[in-house]
């Protein structure tokens, strides 16, 4: 933050430089001095004399006479006269103006425009400095009541939409999201994570309002991953069986065939026709699956497992700065956790803060499961995977749903590995002391 405040001050002193000195530089005189004037019209007034007395018309008995009086005149003109030219006034007032103005105006654009928190210490710490989750949570509290200041700043309450969800507060995530949707009105991302964060708010349920939510994104994009991948979960909790199979048969068209996303969404189709069969109402039979992936648990109440599957955003190719892989449920430990856990995902710099560069949520219901970590989870936008030498991939369990880790979490921790690293593995089976 200091060298940026450094740097912004040096720009703004060059900027004055280029006003202040030509506007202060001192300036030679304009045109001659009042005693070089005076002087000049003595003497063309004694060559008209002289020119007088040489056709006839001054006679020449009174030459003297009229140059004496020439004599007299010149030396009243020339006393009453300054001695030399008067020197330019400068434009102090002008100078003094600018001055104030230039600087007031640059970092007051920049604080209407731009985002003067991003370079706070409560927003991102300084390099290599330490980080725990408790400052995170606290770095995040700041957060929200710079942007409470600022209401019109979109991409501030987007980051702080991201963080809140991160660090699994739901109710402020969907606080943060509802406000936004309002700046952006119309943005299907937008909608389609209120719809999540306002789903874990009220008990993993996407009954409701969250409902309406996903509708009006689909409205807007009807293939948009996510808005999709909710709409086939709150389907498959209201008992539409037909519907949750639409949906997400709409989003494994979407998915390149044969890819690991349209795996993981096959094997919730095939989840939805096993519920389905078993409620007796069985669907029609559909066409094999392209590809198989290993078949979850129980689906969740609300949004994690839409937001594991959309991850991946649209299907295209991953990114060449994020992080693929896999986590799995050791044996060891798999007495200990049950379905309504939450999962948290995240990579952090190996050396570096120990704020997380992009995190995924989900639910233990979901293991074993893919991921997909990228600059779009970002929690700070000075933060990301992709600018980072080198990450380790953590997952962990948690009863309370805490970002916070807590005794009796579960863990898991990957090798050091590049953004851009694909089918890193981790498997959990630690216990936090």
């Amino acid at each position: 933050m200091l060298v940026f405040w450094l740097l912004a001050t040096l720009m703004t002193a060059v900027a004055l430089a280029f006003v202040l000195v030509p506007l202060l530089r001192s300036r030679p005189a304009a045109g001659p001095s009042a005693v070089e004037v005076n002087l000049e019209v003595l003497r063309g007034q004694r060559r008209e004399i002289e020119a007088d007395l040489a056709n006839g018309t001054l006679p020449a008995d009174a030459r003297e006479e009229v140059l004496a009086e020439l004599v007299d005149r010149a030396q009243g003109d020339l006393e009453a006269a300054p001695g030399g030219p008067a020197a330019p006034r400068k434009p102090w007032i002008a100078a003094a103006v600018s001055a104030i103005a230039i600087p007031a105006i640059a970092f007051g654009v920049y604080h209407a425009v731009g985002m003067p928190y991003a370079s706070d210490s409560s927003v991102a710490s300084h390099e290599g400095a330490p980080m725990d989750q408790r400052q995170i949570a606290a770095m995040v509290d700041r957060l929200a009541s710079k942007v409470r200041d600022r209401p019109d700043d979109a991409q501030g309450w987007a980051l702080l939409a991201r963080s809140e969800a991160a660090l699994g507060r739901f109710k402020e995530a969907a606080g943060a999201y509802e406000h936004l949707s309002k700046l952006t009105p119309g943005d299907p991302q937008v909608l389609a994570d209120y719809a999540d964060a306002l789903g874990m708010s009220q008990g993993r349920s996407l009954a409701g309002r969250p409902s309406e939510l996903i509708q009006q994104a689909l409205a807007v994009d009807p293939k948009h991953p996510k808005a999709l991948a909710l709409a086939g979960t709150a389907a498959l909790d209201a008992g539409d069986f037909k519907g949750a199979e639409g949906y997400w048969q709409t989003l494994a068209d979407e998915l390149p065939p044969g890819s690991d996303d349209e795996a993981q969404v096959q094997s919730f189709l095939g989840e939805v026709r096993e519920r389905a069969a078993a409620a007796g109402h069985p669907l029609p039979a559909s066409a094999p699956p392209a590809s198989t992936a290993a078949k979850p648990k129980a689906v969740a109440s609300a949004g994690p497992k839409a937001e594991v599957a959309a991850g991946s955003a649209t299907g295209s190719a991953p990114a060449s700065g994020s992080v693929t892989g896999s986590v799995a449920l050791g044996a060891a430990v798999a007495s200990k956790v049950q379905g309504t856990d939450t999962l948290f995902i995240f990579a952090r710099a190996e050396n570096g803060p120990r704020m997380p560069l992009a995190v995924v949520r989900g639910t233990a219901s979901q293991l074993p499961m893919r991921f997909a970590l990228d600059d779009s989870q970002a929690m700070a936008p000075n933060m990301k995977l992709s600018g980072a030498a080198a990450v380790r991939i953590e997952a962990r369990i948690s009863r309370s749903g805490n970002a916070i880790p807590q005794p009796g979490d579960l863990v898991g921790t990957s090798a050091v590995v590049k953004p851009g690293a694909r089918g890193v593995n981790i498997i959990v089976d630690k216990v936090v002391p």
